[in-house]
């Protein structure tokens, strides 16, 4: 049995292949599973336009890996959302899919690519990690946003996306225009970029970004959200956003069908699209690019399934984080209470943070004190934090990653002076390490 759906085409709509000879459509096919049929062949396709059987020139399964460039506004405005941010752009992240290629740009004061999509989701995790915001900056939005869709042009990347997470707090405006913002939007309605966006209010924010937030994600058919205060709710809106990316990526598994226009036929005439298989469904579009709508039936349940089994292999890794967690506050609390008595450290202390902190207090090296700092790091002990990373200096004075934690401590006190001098050390003692270079673009960043 043949399928046949019938999809009208407007004039203009679709892209000209060869002299106003060829067009295409996109088409995904399932079966009655609901799995995507991969094996089908330009035999497989029959097109009519206007009524009149085409010739099929070529099909191309289409199966790309997510491209995506995430935007965050580390400036000034974003201060109050920082420890929710800290957690929730991880969490982000991880709702991907896995095969995703993922560019970093953060944006205070000169947007600045920080990982670039060649790099992998471990690169894009570790610099999350070391995420602050810059006090006394204001974030170079719109540049940061053109740029990012000008780099997808230039890559020609099909159906490539940009997530935003921004505040309307302080805005480098110094390129901007009326006439430029039209031009660039001009450039968006002719791209494929779907942009999304997280916009996160700052008290006395003027509402600019948020503003260029809006009406950007509306034209480019993207995700759109905002919260008034900083809450968890930050993580949840989060995974929210990288859901609704994940479920539009599930959908642009298809077939990309070229062909020829018969003779005489009107750019106007309708088209229908239909494969010689039985108990199919179909879903033809004109460019492939999944819009705001989820896709239904057969197509939905696909997508979800994906997404799921996704959801299922990330609760199988937080439960042993979870468990990882429990042992190393067991460890920790054993520790604390052996160290006020002055007794020894027991043996039943084990994991990984019971050897960090049992080396740490015993006096052990570099890496006990290094991995107790962050420990209190990320507990939120922050001057504990300080006193193991200062241990660890002393331990190592020429190793840089100790020295680049105390700047990001100083920078999370507001004290930048202090935050530049330890910027400096680094590049000092360990320059070509991945905190030498970091270090060397946050002190020009903070000079600035």
């Amino acid at each position: 049995m043949l399928a046949l759906l019938l999809f009208t085409l407007g004039v203009h709509q679709s892209r000209v292949v060869r002299a106003q000879e060829e067009r295409q459509l996109f088409v995904r096919v399932y079966d009655a599973a609901g799995d995507l049929i991969t094996d089908l062949t330009a035999q497989d396709f029959v097109i009519q336009h206007g009524g009149v059987e085409c010739k099929v020139v070529r099909v191309e399964l289409i199966n790309e890996p997510l491209r995506l460039t995430l935007l965050v506004d580390d400036a000034d405005g974003a201060d109050p959302y920082f420890r929710f941010l800290r957690n929730g752009l991880p969490t982000f992240v991880n709702a991907l899919p896995e095969t995703s290629q993922v560019a970093l740009v953060l944006l205070s004061g000169r947007p600045r690519v920080v990982v670039d999509h060649s790099e992998g989701l471990a690169k894009v995790q570790e610099r999350l990690g070391g995420l602050f915001t810059v006090p006394g900056s204001s974030a170079g939005f719109f540049d940061g946003l053109r740029e990012a869709v000008e780099r997808f042009l230039e890559d020609d990347a099909r159906w490539p996306v940009v997530a935003l997470v921004t505040t309307d707090g302080a805005s480098n405006r110094g390129t901007f225009t009326p006439g430029k913002y039209d031009a660039f939007l001009d450039h968006l309605n002719d791209s494929a970029v779907t942009v999304h966006a997280l916009s996160l209010h700052a008290v006395g924010g003027d509402f600019f970004q948020q503003g260029i937030a809006r009406d950007v994600t509306q034209m480019a058919r993207g995700w759109y959200d905002t919260l008034n205060s900083p809450s968890p709710a930050v993580s949840a809106k989060l995974t929210e956003m990288a859901t609704e990316i994940s479920l539009r990526h599930a959908a642009s598994n298809q077939y990309l069908v070229v062909y020829e226009l018969p003779p005489d036929a009107e750019p106007s005439d309708g088209a229908s699209a239909g494969v010689r298989r039985e108990q199919v469904t179909m879903h033809v579009s004109l460019d492939g690019r999944p819009g705001p709508t989820p896709p239904t039936g057969l197509t939905f349940a696909v997508a979800m399934n994906e997404i799921e089994a996704g959801i299922r292999t990330r609760q199988a890794q937080v439960k042993t984080l979870e468990a990882e967690i429990v042992a190393l506050q067991r460890d920790a609390t054993i520790l604390e209470e052996s160290s006020r008595l002055g007794q020894p450290i027991p043996q039943q202390a084990g994991g990984a943070a019971g050897a960090a902190v049992g080396s740490a207090i015993g006096g052990g090296g570099r890496e006990g004190f290094w991995n107790a700092g962050e420990l209190a790091f990320a507990s939120g002990n922050l001057d504990e934090a300080v006193t193991f990373y200062e241990q660890a200096h002393q331990e190592d004075p020429n190793w840089g990653k100790p020295l680049f934690k105390l700047a990001l401590v100083a920078l999370n006190k507001g004290d930048t002076e202090t935050a530049v001098g330890f910027f400096e050390q680094v590049v000092a003692v360990d320059p070509s390490s991945a905190e030498g270079t970091q270090a060397s673009e946050f002190i020009a960043q903070l000079r600035n």
